[in-house]
């Protein structure tokens, strides 16, 4: 069996996002379960009367998750529901960046209990991801050519190239996202003008796994 080695290839392209997405709560407390999710409904249609008039800035918007739950307390030992609570979570994927802030902007006044992004994001369609998993390649190559190098072998054929966790006999790498900044506006009052947010750069990364022959520099023609 000849020898050989396995290394993993690492790349990361900076480029800026196409696509923003934005998280946004709504939530009431009451009495009742019935109450507490009538008024979560109205609510949610305020913020939704919001929505509609962007609908053109827009790409898409779904129910990440409804809640209703009780509000409890202990006493004397026991556990007791003091109050229901009722919301629902909105994904909205936002393509004009332009009106980001404007969104951003209403929501609190139009009863939204928090509101989380933008999260900037690239689409999988985007040349960046291909740009990384080539630097990722490269890498992969150059780090077992050092390590040949390294030891006065030389490297040979390539054997079998995959990304991490595919192959049975290798352990499954670091799974990396799209880099992602939060910033909870919470239930503030509304601005008085448009809040400035500014897109910013997402890094993409790539990983590889491959696998080398290793050649005795001494037997190379």
């Amino acid at each position: 069996m000849s020898a050989e080695i396995r290394v993993r290839g690492e790349g990361e392209v900076r480029c800026l996002p196409n696509r923003a997405s934005l998280r946004i709560s709504v939530e009431a407390e009451a009495e009742s379960q019935a109450e507490a999710f009538t008024l979560a409904s109205r609510s949610a249609a305020t913020v939704d009367a919001v929505l509609d008039r962007y609908g053109e800035a827009i790409d898409r918007r779904f129910t990440a998750g409804v809640l209703v739950r009780p509000k409890t307390r202990l006493r004397k030992g026991e556990t007791i529901t003091t109050a229901w609570i009722a919301g629902r979570t909105t994904v909205v994927e936002v393509k004009a960046f332009s009106e980001v802030g404007r969104i951003v902007g209403e929501l609190p006044g139009a009863g939204a209990s928090a509101v989380f992004g933008p999260n900037w994001e690239v689409n999988s369609a985007n040349v960046a991801h291909e740009q990384a998993r080539r630097s990722a390649a490269i890498d992969a190559q150059l780090r077992a050519t050092a390590y040949a190098d390294a030891v006065h072998l030389k490297l040979g054929a390539l054997k079998w190239l995959a990304e991490p966790g595919l192959r049975r006999d290798t352990s499954p790498g670091p799974i990396h996202g799209p880099a992602a900044r939060f910033y909870a506006a919470g239930a503030v009052a509304p601005p008085q003008e448009p809040m400035d947010i500014e897109r910013d750069e997402v890094t993409i990364h790539a990983t590889v796994d491959a696998c080398f022959e290793l050649l005795d520099v001494s037997q190379v023609p």
